[in-house]
């Protein structure tokens, strides 16, 4: 490449992890959080005052601690008490995410030219201006985004190690990396570590040069050994405790729904789903785009397919699986599995909000092609799209107010706008309360604090012994110990609880005015919210002798 062309391919990729970052930031404003921010963020406070292994945090198993969580708290020193880090961040992650596509889509193939960099501009880079709901995800925090940074660097890394020209520094990257992933975010473990094992034991067994391979696996078997330690000794210092939720296979009667739920994330992702949507629509919410983007599409599609037939055909003969390139090798194995184990496992995630789990899928298969011969090939009809998707959203772009917002793009009602529960609370001097998971710290975050809402829950597993005493529950889940401590009520007389109104949900995440009245008999006054929901508010002294409330240890 001479130095012209390097020049270009070096500024055009600056520009697109700019322009991706800040096309997510602007677009994320238009989503609203959800609890599982709200705790991210005080989480990232709390490191930020100094608590860096978070003593007296409980988490879900993908913890983030050394990616979102340690991001937040670094813009949280730079902006004391700032809610706008939780847009800020998945911004960053974007932009890293498009400058690392970018070198690896250049690093492939004979063929250098910045047209390698098109299909990384049409399906990566521009993603955010296709306002579809289904994608908002990448604009949380902490959502697996930053993971999927995290790993392309990996993949960088264990690149240069297997192709032998990274040397030690390679090595050292590629143990750091693998160990963020193995102590923060398993997620990341299906889509790159395995297949970098696979790659890397292949190398020993068929390669010329085998000690390649060698260097590739033991970094990432060191990193799995330091990250148990590193784990170990938190736990055991008393910092947080990552609880376990374990996957299991889809049961049948439920496979068909959910595969179907499978393929349209991939399509919402790769911006191509206009079923359902009329033929020109608004703000680029119409066909016409989706379908222009179908057609480069199907080339990836099809060379993905024809990737693995290859591969499996090299293993048939017993001929070096990797090839030459090693990166495609690990993109390809990576998006298979990720999609595999997207498709018919069950990770306990409703509806489409499993879109998640397919974003390797689109940045893998994206990136495999940007590498080979054919992008360079093909490159009129990715940028003929690209042109054409950019036309369509000036054409049909209208400017939204503060206050339009996307509500619970997921459709699974866990972004939630609660201003208006804010209001009557303020209405009816209430501060403290108690209710579901959903509401609780989202409440807690969007007023400043100034409301306290901690999550519980009815606890059902209860020996006959205790019928009688009351069964709700302190909710151990991404929340910290001292919000369900007796202290936490002090200087407050009426405690209020968020419950659903008759008829009840048939969703059990939800608190229900039945069960509080059950255990905590009729309340002071009941203050209807709107039509779902209904404070119900008793003394604190009441509050205080429902004993699970406050008694953490027996949940964790």
């Amino acid at each position: 490449m001479n130095a012209g062309r390097k020049f270009i391919t070096v500024i055009l990729s600056i520009i697109l992890s700019f322009l991706g970052g800040a096309l997510c930031y602007h677009f994320g404003l238009r989503f609203l959080p959800d609890s599982d921010q709200a705790n991210a963020w005080f989480e990232a406070q709390d490191m930020a005052r100094g608590n860096f292994f978070l003593k007296g945090w409980v988490n879900s198993p993908d913890n983030f601690w050394l990616i979102d969580l340690l991001g937040m708290a670094g813009l949280l020193r730079l902006m004391p008490g700032s809610t706008a880090v939780l847009h800020i961040l998945p911004a960053v992650w974007w932009g890293g995410i498009i400058g690392a596509a970018c070198y690896l889509a250049l690093g492939g193939g004979r063929n250098r030219s910045w047209r390698c960099l098109l299909p990384v501009m049409g399906f990566i880079a521009l993603v955010p201006l296709y306002e579809q709901a289904a994608i908002a995800f990448i604009t949380y925090a902490p959502y697996h985004v930053g993971t999927m940074f995290v790993a392309l660097l990996g993949i960088i890394a264990a690149g240069r190690v297997l192709d032998g020209t990274g040397g030690k520094l390679a090595q050292a990257s590629l143990f750091v990396f693998v160990s963020i992933i193995f102590i923060s975010d398993p997620f990341a473990v299906c889509c790159f570590v395995m297949p970098a094992c696979l790659v890397s034991l292949w190398r020993i067994w068929t390669d010329d040069h085998p000690e390649r391979g060698v260097r590739c696996f033991v970094p990432v078997i060191m990193a799995f050994v330091v990250a148990t330690v590193i784990k170990t000794v938190i736990h055991v210092d008393g910092g947080f405790h990552s609880l376990h939720v374990v996957a299991h296979f889809m049961a049948l009667p439920e496979l068909p729904s959910h595969l179907l739920l499978a393929f349209m994330s991939v399509l919402d992702l790769f911006g191509i789903n206009f079923w359902g949507k009329t033929v020109i629509g608004h703000a680029n919410h119409n066909s016409l785009t989706d379908i222009v983007r179908l057609v480069p599409f199907v080339f990836i599609a099809l060379y993905v397919w024809r990737y693995v037939r290859q591969r499996v055909d090299d293993v048939r003969r017993n001929q070096c699986f990797a090839g030459e390139d090693s990166v495609s090798d690990m993109l390809v194995i990576g998006l298979v599995m990720d999609a595999l184990a997207a498709s018919i496992l069950d990770f306990h995630i409703p509806g489409e909000d499993i879109i998640r789990y397919f974003l390797p899928v689109l940045l893998f298969a994206t990136i495999a092609y940007a590498r080979s011969d054919r992008a360079g090939d093909t490159s009129g009809i990715f940028l003929g799209a690209i042109v054409w998707s950019l036309l369509a959203c000036v054409l049909t772009w209208h400017p939204r107010t503060e206050q339009d917002v996307d509500i619970d793009p997921y459709h699974v009602g866990h972004q939630l706008d609660v201003r208006p529960l804010m209001a009557v609370l303020h209405q009816q001097h209430l501060t403290y309360g108690y209710t579901d998971y959903w509401h609780a710290s989202l409440t807690t975050l969007a007023s400043g604090g100034e409301l306290k809402l901690r999550s519980i829950m009815v606890n059902e597993d209860v020996s006959a012994a205790d019928k009688a005493a009351c069964h709700l529950a302190s909710r151990p889940w991404l929340s910290k110990r001292d919000w369900y401590l007796p202290a936490d009520l002090q200087g407050t007389e009426r405690i209020f609880f968020l419950v659903y109104s008759p008829p009840f949900p048939k969703n059990d995440e939800y608190l229900k005015q039945a069960a509080v009245i059950s255990n905590m008999g009729a309340p002071d006054q009941i203050v209807p919210v709107d039509d779902q929901f209904s404070l119900l508010i008793y003394d604190r002294q009441k509050v205080m002798s429902c004993h699970g409330l406050f008694e953490w240890e027996k949940k964790k």
